[in-house]
């Protein structure tokens, strides 16, 4: 039985090795996992396989998920003690790979080519438009493309449509 002092370290080590975790190849994440028990063994003198760590943790984002699904009044949700407790702290999403700038351009360059504008990812909170400038000379035959500036939480970016 997992104690609140040992799911803290769980996920505090999860939490603040996410960027390092998301750059591991598939064995390496074991080795993340295995040498997590360890650390988790050494401290409170368990016995806690790498596996048992990754299967708690992803219990407790399955809790979260479910939690969410519940305050939202969806069917297959469901209120528990451990979603509940973790669910402010997991409602951050910590786990989850963090997009670069790159990424996100480029979902905005790949969606952006096949959606209208009302369901445009250029439309969501992670980007807003500033403002379209479009570059049109009179004496070109054809109009070039749009060009249109947008603020990312941490940089200004230009994309052509």
């Amino acid at each position: 039985m997992w104690t609140d002092r040992q799911l803290r370290v769980l996920i505090n080590e999860r939490k603040n090795e996410n960027n390092n975790f998301h750059e591991l190849s598939g064995n390496m994440k074991h080795n993340f996992w295995k040498g997590l028990a360890s650390k988790i063994n050494l401290e409170f003198g368990t016995t806690y396989t790498g596996r048992q760590c990754k299967e708690k943790f992803n219990g407790l984002v399955r809790a979260y998920k479910k939690m969410q699904l519940y305050i939202e009044g969806k069917p297959k949700g469901r209120k528990s003690a451990l979603g509940t407790k973790y669910y402010e702290e997991f409602s951050e999403r910590f786990w989850e790979k963090r997009q670069t700038i790159y990424d996100i351009a480029h979902k905005i360059n790949t969606t952006s080519h096949t959606t209208t504008p009302s369901s445009s990812p250029l439309h969501s909170p992670i980007c807003s438009p500033i403002s379209p400038l479009r570059s049109h000379s009179s004496s070109s035959p054809t109009p070039p493309p749009s060009l249109i500036t947008y603020t990312l939480p941490f940089t200004r970016l230009t994309f052509i449509l």
